[in-house]
């Protein structure tokens, strides 16, 4: 099996670019260690942090993300998740985001070069929810991540690059224990789009496995 990933972008509902996304960055390749290094199980009753990797937040710090935990009994209400992306309307701090900047992707990156901010003001987009769809054939399979942007600043907007921004959650009934952002694709288009004012943006990562 061959996989692979791509980017779509749309405006209004036509296609404006495809390609594929060839900028996954090194903070995807801490998660998966992070991953593969948990154990998958622990004793009853035990409370620890049993997995863990560093990543770079977009604010360049390092931090910490959790990739297995366990609460003990008396924490009754504890959960969370290793890599969520699946960002709610308004929320321009995870899931796809979208950004004006031009720079030269670099494997270490950790954030856009210019990330375009959820709004109505000017050169703001505001950010809707993402939607997460699946297939899954015996020749090919894919997941697609999408999310539209609406442009209600009053005047164009240009969109020169995108992105995914992945979360590392964990919480109990006491409050949130580790609450992460970290980029882990980042694509510079080969053209700048321009978005009309109240025209809408599309962007769709597509991530396949095929024959």
């Amino acid at each position: 099996m061959k996989i692979g990933a791509e980017v779509v972008v749309e405006v209004d509902g036509k296609e404006v670019w495809r390609g594929p996304s060839k900028s996954f960055v090194v903070n995807l390749a801490k998660v998966l260690l992070g991953m593969l290094k948990a154990p998958g199980g622990a004793p009853a009753g035990v409370s620890a942090l049993i997995a863990s990797e560093t990543v770079t937040a977009p604010d360049a710090s390092s931090k910490t993300i959790w990739t297995e935990w366990y609460a003990s009994d008396t924490q009754f209400a504890a959960g969370g998740t290793t890599l969520a992306i699946n960002a709610p309307d308004n929320d321009a701090s995870y899931g796809i985001v979208v950004g004006s900047g031009s720079t030269p992707v670099s494997p270490t990156d950790c954030n856009l070069a210019s990330k375009i901010s959820h709004g109505t003001g000017a050169g703001q987009l505001d950010y809707e929810p993402q939607t997460v769809k699946s297939s899954y054939s015996d020749t090919s399979s894919y997941v697609e991540i999408s999310r539209a942007f609406i442009n209600r600043s009053g005047g164009d907007v240009v969109v020169r690059e995108v992105g995914l921004i992945g979360r590392n959650y964990w919480a109990y009934e006491k409050g949130v224990l580790n609450d992460v952002k970290f980029l882990i694709a980042r694509d510079v288009l080969p053209n700048p789009i321009l978005i009309p004012n109240l025209a809408s943006l599309t962007v769709r990562y597509r991530i396949s496995l095929s024959l």
